[in-house]
């Protein structure tokens, strides 16, 4: 059966075996992106641009054919790409002012969700692919250290996220949205934001439960840890904020992860959780920088495949996740009127 992730992963044995360990998030990939991409009358014809427009950042040949179908022309395929193309090369940038080019091109706010989905979501296919073929074949072999910056802006303190897209009303939920939200508060603002394309959404919350909350392989705590690396990269303050303190209350030592939001990668102590922040940092890039000495170095450090594969599944999940976040709102205070 036609596999996205394999296909863009090179149709590599090695990558199929290494998928295979964890069966659950193969065929949860599968379904988000036929969610999105499957064709039908309810798929918007923008987010094939979208998704062009990613692939073309990433440098991605197989990507760019498999996403080449879709409107070029007028003034909704051209917002699509552009607000692809800043949410791939600097999503951190992202502003209010950007969605409001997608509502003067005619898109309504389930639209703005969804095109902002299905973005996050190919960055996430694309750094996913390229991790895995990288523990299948180790290349490249060599490479720049990849590393991630600090800085006083992160913190470990409850930041509150604003939304900029309107969200859907808490006395609208359905019982739809509580299944979509299995083990998340769906009546948060950044939830219900999200709740205006139940269909991804409830594939992203599987997605999401099925990489960090999956038993064996990765401490917890690293995996929060990789999701953290990921978030300083791309500048995600809220994010950094709460997974910075999940990490912590998994058993990662409480100074050190403040060393880590304070001063970036190179301030973290410890062999194992130095390697583990390499590899996110490397994969967080666009194209991404990871090479196969950090993969050897993780493997010197005893992670096992399973780890491994654990490792890549969260790293890259966070190319998703703070997508959202930066794209559909803010942790600042909104201007008042």
């Amino acid at each position: 059966m036609y596999d996205v992730i394999d296909r863009l992963a090179g149709d590599l044995p090695e990558v199929t075996r290494l998928r295979a360990l964890r069966p659950r998030l193969v065929g949860l990939q599968q379904r988000a992106h036929d969610v999105l991409f499957g064709g039908g009358p309810a798929v918007l014809p923008e987010l094939r641009v979208a998704a062009r427009a990613v692939a073309a950042a990433h440098r991605h040949p197989a990507a760019l054919a498999h996403y080449a179908a879709g409107p070029e022309e007028g003034p909704r395929a051209a917002a699509a790409a552009a607000h692809a193309r800043l949410l791939t090369h600097a999503p951190g940038t992202a502003s209010a002012a950007d969605i409001e080019a997608l509502y003067a091109a005619g898109f309504a706010d389930a639209e703005i969700v969804t095109l902002s989905q299905a973005i996050a979501f190919v960055n996430q296919q694309l750094q996913l692919a390229a991790g895995l073929r990288l523990l299948a074949t180790g290349r490249p072999a060599e490479g720049p250290t990849p590393t991630v910056a600090g800085g006083p802006r992160f913190t470990t303190e409850v930041l509150t996220w604003h939304p900029t897209v309107r969200p859907i009303p808490v006395a609208e939920l359905s019982a739809e949205h509580h299944r979509a939200l299995a083990g998340k508060r769906p009546d948060t603002p950044y939830f219900r934001t999200l709740g205006h394309d139940l269909a991804i959404l409830t594939e992203r919350t599987a997605i999401d439960l099925a990489a960090f909350a999956s038993e064996g392989g990765l401490p917890r705590a690293e995996r929060e840890l990789a999701a953290t690396a990921v978030s300083l990269h791309n500048g995600c303050v809220y994010c950094v904020s709460v997974h910075a303190r999940l990490a912590a209350r998994h058993g990662l030592d409480r100074a050190a992860v403040a060393r880590l939001l304070a001063h970036g990668s190179d301030a973290v102590i410890g062999r194992r959780a130095s390697l583990v922040v390499r590899l996110a940092a490397g994969l967080a890039p666009v194209p991404t920088t990871a090479t196969g000495a950090d993969v050897a170095d993780l493997r010197d450090a005893g992670l096992t495949d399973l780890e491994l594969v654990d490792l890549v599944h969260c790293a890259a999940f966070f190319a998703w996740a703070n997508r959202l976040m930066l794209s559909l709102g803010t942790h600042h205070e909104p201007a008042t009127p």
